[in-house]
């Protein structure tokens, strides 16, 4: 029997679902039962209507023949591109094969979807902005992809809230395609309890999807996504040089870009534990993270999607060459520097760039550079070089004041002396005291009096293996001094490492602990928000700021359970928090003894024309009770 290919098929449009194009043709094909379409697509009636990841694709492509191929289908039309974008390379590979192929039962475990804390949206959404342009340049509609996925609640075209269909992408018809019209039931998704700031996040959130599901730099290499996160953590701070992250300020400075609301809407709330995504999205990918998480961490980053896969690595004094910034050098800020060694600062654990030039001049300063200008900054002069001391040599003999010379090298007075005594020169101006007498061999006499203060240290820790940096330094202070004012780098290398205080292994009664922690907690509730210019919600959160015991309450709530009853219990939604505010204003009002209006409430206590009709009436009921009270 001759298989019957297809001779005619949709040309499918900008970002438009497969599963969209073949809903249009099972509607325009006339065909009755949603089986004889599959049969027709497929060959066979057993092909599921998969929305996001479809199977079967080859199948399909020998049905249409020259109409597209398997990429143009794959990476335009289905969903692969938002996943593959963040998987290690042979997920993406397995998971594409298994779309080309009849084995579709294995992707979205394949892909980390099924056992994702993420879970999909359960019916198709659509712009009502969309739908109109769509009716107007093609007569019909269509749905489109980036509205689908997880954490898309505005389109990232025209910036308005979407609308949930009534169309399941899990429909108990699993054979079905369901075509987009413009009459679809639909409800407009409640984002009202949202401020602008956190409006514009899932905007941002929605411009991202869409350019991640229009990349076409998807195939990463093992784990480069995570380096290249560790590189900007670097940058930013949150992250010492040799790749330690920062967990208390990353996550205080995380939760301070991105509510708690935000998070939770997005299925991504953070918690301070070692298990958490935020923690381990930067550790070694041994699993894969929902592209959702992904991209808030680009957003925090300040980095897109295009930057994210190149090949970059931390240069925390950008690309070489360097400027030299010798006066004195013919290639004076210019890029000619390309020897730049950097080390760790001892104290601040901060990158410390040492540049050498050609012409001998060797300066250093700490970094990273944040801006332009801090390219042309010296923190230290290791070494002004043989072209600025021939400069100052020929400066001297032409007869220029120390004052003239000094501006000219921008170098202060006593460094022009220094120098001008160690070269020898014959000067008008007196001398340092201690450069009187053969220059040469009182560096030489120095260079002995620190060899042997070297090794005497050397010889100390030796003899006293036992003893810290600080106890020895008691032992040799006159030793110590000297090697600190002398060689403060070879100090801190040729030191005892400072021993971590071992503590005892004290067993903690947490049942004691609950009770002293239950005690606090109902007195600071009792006492909320007294003497205070306004009020503060009283959440999980405030609770542990305010006793300085925050990281107890997150970390160890399963121990004290007393407590988190308590707090559970006491803690206030929005609409309670609205009510205590209302009651706060009303009370404050009524002691200056200003009339008290509806309005003004509202506009006093901060309430937006969007706030629910509970708190209206609560309003409502309040200031016509305190006006009774007053007419009394």
């Amino acid at each position: 029997m001759m298989k019957k290919m297809l001779h005619w098929f949709p040309t499918p449009y900008p970002d438009e679902l497969l599963y969209s194009v073949l809903a249009r043709y099972h509607v325009w094909s006339g065909n009755i039962s949603p089986k004889m379409t599959i049969e027709e697509l497929f060959g066979k009636r057993t092909v599921r209507s998969v929305w996001d990841l479809p199977a079967n694709i080859n199948i399909l492509l020998n049905q249409m023949g020259s109409y597209c191929d398997a990429d143009q289908l794959i990476f335009n039309h289905t969903m692969y591109p938002y996943y593959a974008a963040f998987l290690l390379p042979n997920q993406s590979k397995q998971v594409k094969k298994s779309m080309l192929e009849s084995k579709g039962s294995t992707i979205h475990t394949r892909i980390g979807i099924a056992a994702s804390k993420v879970k999909l949206k359960t019916n198709l959404w659509v712009c009502s902005d969309c739908i109109k342009e769509d009716m107007g340049s093609y007569g019909e509609t269509y749905w489109r992809r980036v509205l689908q996925a997880p954490g898309i609640f505005v389109c990232p075209k025209h910036e308005i809230v979407l609308e949930e269909t009534n169309a399941s992408v899990k429909s108990q018809n699993q054979h079905e395609f369901i075509v987009a019209t413009p009459d679809v039931e639909r409800q407009r998704v409640n984002l009202n309890e949202l401020n602008t700031e956190e409006f514009h996040l899932l905007i941002k959130i929605s411009k991202a999807t869409e350019s991640v599901l229009n990349n076409t730099l998807l195939q990463s290499m093992d784990n480069t996504i995570r380096l290249k996160y560790m590189e900007l953590l670097k940058q930013k701070g949150y992250a010492t040089v040799n790749g330690m992250v920062k967990r208390d300020k990353l996550y205080q400075s995380f939760g301070a870009r991105f509510s708690d609301k935000t998070l939770e809407l997005l299925q991504s709330p953070v918690i301070f534990e070692e298990s958490d995504w935020l923690t381990k999205i930067f550790q070694k990918h041994r699993k894969s993270f929902h592209p959702i998480r992904h991209l808030l961490v680009m957003i925090f980053l300040d980095i897109d999607i295009d930057h994210l896969f190149d090949n970059k690595e931390y240069i925390p004094f950008g690309e070489g060459p360097w400027l030299c910034l010798n006066v004195a050098c013919s290639n004076y800020k210019k890029t000619v520097v390309t020897d730049l060694n950097i080390t760790i600062c001892y104290n601040t654990r901060k990158p410390v760039g040492t540049f050498r030039c050609d012409c001998g001049f060797v300066f250093s300063r700490r970094g990273p550079d944040k801006n332009k200008d801090d390219k042309y900054c010296i923190g230290t002069i290791k070494d002004y070089g043989h072209v600025w001391k021939a400069k100052l040599t020929e400066l001297v003999i032409d007869g220029n004041t120390l004052t003239e010379i000094s501006k000219e090298m921008q170098a202060d007075r006593s460094t022009i002396k220094k120098y001008a005594a160690e070269l020898q020169l014959k000067v008008p101006w007196t001398l340092p005291k201690s450069k009187n007498k053969n220059i040469n061999q009182s560096l030489g006499e120095n260079e002995i009096q620190l060899t042997e203060r070297k090794n005497k240290w050397i010889k100390l820790q030796e003899n006293y293996p036992e003893k810290s940096k600080t106890e020895l330094r008691k032992l040799v202070p006159d030793v110590y001094a000297f090697l600190y004012r002398n060689a403060p780098d070879w100090l801190n290398e040729f030191s005892p490492l400072k021993k971590k205080i071992q503590t005892p292994n004290q067993r903690v009664d947490w049942e004691q602990r609950d009770k002293e922690l239950l005690k606090k907690v109902k007195q600071l509730i009792r006492t909320w928000d007294r003497d205070c210019e306004k009020p503060t919600r009283i959440t999980v959160t405030s609770i542990g700021k305010k006793l300085k015991k925050l990281a107890m309450i997150e970390n160890y709530a399963v121990k004290l359970p007393t407590t988190m009853d308590y707090i559970i219990k006491n803690t206030e939604d929005t609409v309670a928090y609205q009510k205590r505010r209302v009651e706060f204003i009303i009370q404050k009002l009524s002691y200056t003894g200003e009339p008290i209006s509806e309005w003004k409430i509202h506009r006093l206590a901060g309430l937006k024309q969007s706030v629910s009709d509970d708190v209206k009436r609560f309003v409502t009921l309040k200031v016509n009770e305190y006006n009774l009270i007053k007419v009394k």
